[in-house]
């Protein structure tokens, strides 16, 4: 996640607000604001470790190859199973959009990289068979509002003119620029606030959990590109609505571009502490068309998410995953910046699974920045409402097999679960044994 394609293209999840500046804003103790977490109450949760969630993620495009074959899935989910995994997560709608299941509303993913896999056999539902044999759980997991891959110029928005005319509009130094002109952005989003777009990513969402006998989805990018996005006409008209009132500087009211030193500088105008919380009402209000949706199909369907676990940074895409008890005008980082309302928009109360990237290479030590200080802090901004599951980014721990080992550890000591990212590290560094010796170890401490 440290590489520009993610070490074969796996690029995703921790560029959700940019790694850099987490660090930089998280360098010293600026965010150490919890004093009141006990690290042995786990909010309350008394599953046992070896009852815990232990899911191991499988990355559609970076796996593409290895999975087009039954017999890697078969050896695969034995390995899986070996380590003390018990749920797999199944990406089946990558960053380009299209995918891995039977679709009527969307082209299946057939090709990746120069390799064209047989689709005479249902990918999804291979993976659901094979997997439940293990006495494996499956989770679906959806890239939400992406419908393209900008390095390879593939997906919906590149073929259908329609789709391709809801991508979103960025606020950027040198103007307003649609994000299918941006040389610098891989992932193509859609505006999130646009109704035809929710609709779209609704349908398919609901296709997967009526046809598959899933036991969980797991959506993942749920939110807008970043602080530039969305500043189309379209999200200006849903704007004023939302205020009752029209900009009259748009988007100067919002923010406009200055140069300090040569460098661009966001000047911010009276209305941004009020879009940041509208942004954040667009982004709740489909994770509840989500939920009703889901649970309308099929009530045992688990529900849930994946972020970064840095809270503090996830104001810039839209994002409030925190519990509506959590008040970030009470945080120690920038809160000038959040409405009395913007805590009615977290979306933790709506969630069955929450999955907090804990993507860093210290395992501990108190911050957002490391696994036991991240892990920490999300328990507390989600308060309860939603379990919280430690989710690991194997690839950092490329030099650091012990430390591997810790963070497995830690992370069923701490939280509620336990998510490996991803399967391709794993096999990449023979890490299986690391991860087994964690979970072994958490058991045996427990027994203790």
């Amino acid at each position: 996640m440290m590489t520009k394609m993610m070490k074969n293209n796996l690029l995703v999840l921790v560029v959700l607000v940019g790694l850099s500046q987490l660090l930089m804003a998280c360098s010293g103790d600026d965010y150490q604001h919890f004093d009141d977490y006990d690290p042995d109450d786990q909010n309350g949760d008394t599953t046992s470790v070896e009852e815990k969630p232990k899911y191991l993620w499988i990355d559609a495009s970076a796996n593409f190859k290895r999975f087009s074959h039954k017999d890697s899935i078969d050896h695969y989910l034995d390995k899986a199973k070996d380590a003390g995994f018990n749920k797999i997560v199944v990406d089946v709608r990558p960053i380009a959009g299209d995918v891995l299941y039977n679709s009527s509303i969307v082209k299946e993913l057939t090709s990746w990289q120069g390799y064209t896999r047989d689709n005479s056999w249902d990918y999804l539902q291979t993976f659901i068979d094979k997997g439940h044999q293990r006495d494996l759980q499956v989770y679906a997991s959806m890239n939400v509002f992406v419908g393209g891959h900008n390095s390879y110029d593939k997906g919906v928005v590149y073929r259908d003119s329609e789709m391709g005319g809801y991508t979103t509009i960025l606020n950027r130094p040198e103007g307003m620029v649609d994000i299918t002109n941006v040389s610098d952005k891989y992932g193509m989003f859609f505006n999130p606030a646009r109704e035809e777009v929710q609709r779209y990513c609704l349908s398919l969402i609901e296709e997967v959990v009526k046809n598959y006998p899933i036991d969980g989805l797991i959506l993942d990018r749920v939110r807008f590109d970043g602080l530039n996005s969305d500043f189309s006409q379209y999200s200006r008209s849903k704007f004023e609505a939302y205020i009752q009132q029209d900009i009259s500087n748009y988007p100067g009211d919002i923010f406009s571009w200055t140069r300090q030193d040569g460098e661009p500088q966001r000047n911010y105008g009276d209305l941004y502490p009020k879009w940041l919380e509208w942004r954040a009402k667009v982004v709740y209000d489909f994770f509840e068309q989500a939920r009703t949706a889901v649970k309308d199909i099929d009530s045992d369907v688990d529900f849930g998410t994946y972020t970064g676990a840095w809270y503090p940074t996830y104001y810039e895409v839209g994002a409030n995953w925190a519990s509506q008890n959590y008040n970030p005008q009470n945080g120690d980082y920038t809160n000038w910046m959040f409405t009395d309302s913007y805590k009615d928009y977290g979306y933790a109360g709506l969630l069955d699974v929450y999955m907090a990237g804990v993507y860093f290479s210290d395992v501990y030590g108190s911050g957002w920045y490391t696994v036991e200080g991240g892990l920490n802090n999300a328990q507390q901004v989600t308060k309860g409402d939603v379990p919280v599951t430690s989710s690991l980014y194997v690839d950092v721990y490329d030099e650091a097999p012990a430390d591997m080992t810790q963070a497995v550890e830690l992370s069923l000591k701490e939280a509620h679960g336990l998510m490996v990212f991803d399967i391709v590290h794993l096999i990449k560094y023979n890490y299986w044994e690391e991860v087994k010796t964690g979970i072994d170890n958490a058991t045996e401490q427990e027994s203790q």
